[in-house]
């Protein structure tokens, strides 16, 4: 105030209220601080800092304001449709709790590392084989792309109910509660935008933190950030042209140094997840460095959390060796890894397996293949085949009990999963799908069931709060089960085992599948129907040694009742997804991004998306 124009009268008043407006507005567009100096220079008597310099005359620096407020809304431009919501706090508390069946424990947050651009892309574009004829396209809409925008756009919008009403909303309850982008980014207009847009992702739920890049431009001042060009052709494919900028400078003790600063820096926040991406674009984080980056990943999850890879980039090498611990990249970080993502032509190029088209022989090339990464270490294998779906290999117990957060009922597990139907006239952009598969199949190993009984709403609603830690420890005192649950018969447990394959091979047709399951189960040995008889007594057990509370809707208008009082099943909570439901779940959240009607936006409520892709409220198909 000392050095204000007016600091000697009540005038300040008005100065130090421009001083706050401009600088909230620069900070969200996330300009430069020397620039932000140079545009409030007209407070002070003697410009100072990064101002110095500047025109002392009046009209001269109210130009300069004028230039510097026009350049960071032309640096952070979008369309009118696409505007981020503001948000107001309603002083009064909640008048109820949300209970939700799923939710990831503790509200661990999680890490997006790795490659990170700016994405021009060329809407519906024509041409893209190769030809030099002119091409045309419908616009240009650019977000933030790369491994770390792409998780961060697709994990920041998952939320556990719909958003409240835009006039005065809430930030919406999410699944993940805290997601943070660590990545390269620069002082130039693609930088500014590259952080504006990485913000904007977070517009309903407000839970990505992009101090920790905006810290690291500070050591970097003259770095230059990555950008793609991508013509979106009218197919659905897309092309890219790619400067990588100082991606190609990006250290793993930079990295390493991000990540100290997470840790020093949230004490409120535990993380149960580092995502890292697109490695082969990254030439000083390979090899053992990469190695480096998981290990002190690993120190700063919480019980070590789960550490996903997802691979782009992969450059195609013919006669590669198959010793994929050789690999120059990959080969030393690979034992760290829990979660492996790779498309099918990525699975060519590392291993040199071989895939003909035949549906029977390319599985076991998959397999075989998926089978080289998990000797190497790999927990979980997901290979993403575009329209033919996706392969997941687990491995063994041994390798799981280093990993304490995967869900144990994944061991051994491999399964093949057909891609999620979209409507013939969707129209499509495939950028970034593998990314969002990648995040979905995180959330699924991420998220336990809450032992809570909750029905799914089928219309929106402007739902309240979630409650802000759920805790997932079982109450003897405090249990619950569905009020009218079906009896369960040997039968009706053989084709809860049995229904998702029946279902793809029927063609969702009822008949057809009830149909082929009794003539399967009339084909069953009398010994494997005896097993299910025993198995179906245990669970009968369970359930009546079970404590039954009743549980009223949440949906209903009597008064709600709190979490505890609500009550949990044992036999449920903490149970993690399948992995054929988890699958499922990540192709869903694939399907959501890849479909232009879904792909913007800012929110996705995960309870319809789970439902969808479970084959009943508890995992398994309701018969």
């Amino acid at each position: 105030v000392t050095y204000t124009r007016a600091s000697d009268s009540v005038l300040c008043v008005p100065l130090m209220i421009d001083a706050s407006v401009f600088c909230d507005y620069f900070s969200r567009k996330s300009w430069q601080y020397e620039n932000v100096a140079k545009a409030l220079a007209y407070l002070f008597k003697v410009p100072e800092g990064a101002a110095k310099g500047v025109d002392p005359g009046f009209f001269r620096q109210m130009q300069e304001l004028d230039r510097q407020v026009m350049a960071a809304a032309e640096g952070r431009k979008k369309d009118a449709s696409s505007d981020v919501r503001s948000v107001k706090f309603k002083e009064n508390k909640p008048e109820h709790d949300i209970v939700t069946e799923w939710a990831i424990p503790n509200n661990l947050g999680i890490v997006c590392a790795g490659l990170s651009c700016v994405d021009m892309q060329l809407i519906s574009a024509t041409g893209g084989d190769g030809g030099e004829a002119i091409e045309k396209f419908a616009g240009e809409k650019s977000m933030a792309g790369g491994s770390v925008s792409m998780a961060c756009k697709n994990l920041a919008r998952l939320c556990h109910v719909d958003p409240l009403d835009d006039v005065y909303m809430q930030v919406t309850p999410p699944v993940v509660s805290s997601i943070v982008p660590l990545c390269k980014a620069g002082f130039d207009d693609t930088g500014n935008k590259l952080i504006g847009l990485l913000e904007a992702t977070a517009s309903s739920c407000r839970n990505v933190d992009t101090k920790f890049v905006k810290n690291a431009r500070n050591r970097d001042p003259e770095a230059r950030t990555g950008l793609a060009v991508l013509p979106i052709y009218q197919d659905g494919r897309r092309g890219c042209f790619f400067d990588a900028g100082s991606n190609t400078k990006f250290s793993a003790s930079e990295m390493v140094e991000m990540m100290e600063d997470v840790k020093k820096n949230s004490p409120d926040n535990s993380y149960g997840a580092f995502l890292f991406g697109y490695p082969h674009l990254l030439p000083e984080m390979q090899g053992e460095a990469l190695a480096h980056v998981f290990s002190k990943a690993r120190s700063m999850m919480e019980d070590g959390g789960i550490l996903v890879l997802d691979l782009n980039g992969v450059p195609d090498t013919p006669n590669r060796s198959s010793d994929i611990k050789s690999d120059a990249v990959l080969g030393p970080a690979l034992s760290h890894v829990d979660i492996l993502h790779m498309n099918e032509d990525e699975v060519v190029s590392l291993t040199g397996v071989k895939l003909t088209g035949d549906e029977i022989n390319d599985k076991t090339a998959l397999s075989g293949a998926a089978k080289m990464f998990l000797q190497c270490g790999v927990a979980v294998v997901a290979i993403t085949r575009g329209k033919k779906g996706c392969f997941i290999k687990c491995n063994n117990e041994e390798r799981f009990s280093s990993s304490k957060m995967l869900p144990m009922m994944w061991i051994d597990e491999e399964i093949e999963v057909e891609a999620s139907l979209l409507p013939e006239d969707t129209e499509i952009n495939s950028n970034g799908a593998g990314d969002s598969f990648t995040c979905g199949l995180l959330i699924a190993a991420m998220i336990r069931h809450t032992g809570l009984c909750v029905p799914v709403e089928t219309s929106a609603s402007p739902m309240k709060t979630l409650t802000k830690n759920p805790s997932f420890e079982s109450d003897a005192g405090s249990i619950s089960s569905s009020s009218s649950p079906k009896k369960l018969t040997p039968y009706s447990l053989y084709m809860r085992e049995n229904y998702v394959a029946l279902k793809q091979q029927s063609s969702d047709d009822q008949k057809t599948i009830f149909s082929r399951c009794h003539e399967m189960w009339e084909a069953e040995p009398e010994e494997n129907k005896q097993l299910y008889e025993r198995r179906c007594r245990e669970e009968i057990e369970k359930q009546e040694a079970l404590i039954v509370a009743d549980i009223s809707s949440p949906l209903s208008k009597s008064p709600k009742k709190s979490n505890t009082e609500l009550g949990r099943n044992l036999h449920l909570a903490n149970q993690p997804m399948n992995l054929e439901t988890a699958a499922q779940f990540a192709s869903l959240i694939a399907a959501h991004h890849i479909n232009t009607s879904t792909r913007d936006l800012t929110h996705l409520n995960i309870n319809r998306i789970r439902e969808q892709s479970s084959v009943s409220s508890h995992g398994l198909e309701e018969i």
